[in-house]
């Protein structure tokens, strides 16, 4: 249902994401869990659209 591969996420010259990849299958619930600062937010906007990969 859902896949991403080789994500690179970047504000400006900081490059906040560096290679995520994630799979989830249908039917499946999945948490994304980390300490401040670990690209929680920085994941689910790009997800979201609300930043560009």
């Amino acid at each position: 249902m859902l896949k991403l591969s080789d994500l690179h996420t970047y504000y400006g010259s900081v490059h906040a994401l560096k290679g995520i990849s994630l799979h989830v299958e249908r039917g499946k619930i999945v948490t994304l869990v980390g300490s401040n600062g670990a690209g929680k937010s920085s994941t689910l906007n790009t997800i979201a659209g609300l930043v560009r990969p």
